[in-house]
């Protein structure tokens, strides 16, 4: 029997942002959210302000994601990320690589495979992927948009494996969101604030809102991928430039 009468919720990279707001959101609508982050100083002021439950680690160490094991969580946001890597390749740093891939690849694999056995057991469940549009369209970011591609191609393959499990899968692609996600991709503080100028962003609540309305979906309804951007945005073009 097909259900989604979820009441727990695990939010990764909640200690701002997007999570943040995630936490927010479905804490006031009655959810029991544990808010992960390594940031423990913001949870505790999350905690304070929600009554959620926290947990502490770094999503990088599989020995700390093994713990989660032990929990059984009805919905999982998958949400941590970073954007290191927004140099074009010959000029990246290989740390930034290592960093991108670690924690947008590896890291979301891994709380994938720790967190799905329980809900395949339940025959219930709903996972939440937070890509971006580019991984979806070229935009000159051969790191963090191959990172962000392998969240797209995995969100497609996880729902095909969870295909008869009655566990969901959606994967929320969002564009240019206000949050510090620039502060901590550019080195350069001129850059960061040149990414936030000519627009008005999104907000974190604005993705907050498209999660819960997949979540809260009939359980006959997955609601496979969601692509939100600015008005003022459209991704996709070619780009034409001499050589010099």
């Amino acid at each position: 029997m097909l259900t989604n009468n979820y009441k727990t919720v695990l939010v990764t990279g909640a200690s701002s942002g997007i999570g943040e707001a995630v936490v927010r959101l479905l804490s006031k609508k009655g959810y029991k959210v544990t808010a992960l982050a390594r940031r423990k100083y913001k949870l505790n002021r999350l905690k304070k302000e929600t009554s959620c439950d926290i947990i502490s680690m770094d999503i990088r160490k599989n020995k700390e994601i093994e713990k989660l094991k032990k929990f059984k969580f009805d919905i999982l946001v998958n949400n941590a990320g970073l954007g290191r890597g927004f140099e074009k390749i010959h000029k990246t740093k290989a740390n930034d690589i290592d960093t991108t891939i670690d924690t947008n690849v590896k890291a979301f694999l891994q709380l994938l495979r720790c967190i799905i056995p329980s809900m395949v057991k339940k025959k219930r469940g709903h996972i939440v992927n937070i890509g971006s549009i580019a991984g979806l369209y070229p935009l000159s970011s051969s790191v963090y948009g191959g990172s962000k591609g392998a969240v797209h191609l995995i969100s497609q393959n996880l729902r095909l494996e969870l295909t008869g499990t009655g566990v969901r899968c959606t994967e929320i692609n969002p564009g240019r969101v206000d949050t510090e996600f620039f502060d901590i991709a550019f080195d350069n503080k001129k850059d960061a604030m040149n990414m936030k100028k000519g627009l008005k962003m999104l907000t974190p609540t604005d993705i907050a809102q498209s999660i819960l309305f997949a979540i809260e979906s009939p359980a006959h309804v997955n609601i496979s991928l969601i692509e939100i951007t600015p008005t003022e945005q459209a991704p996709g073009g070619v780009k034409i430039e001499k050589v010099k």
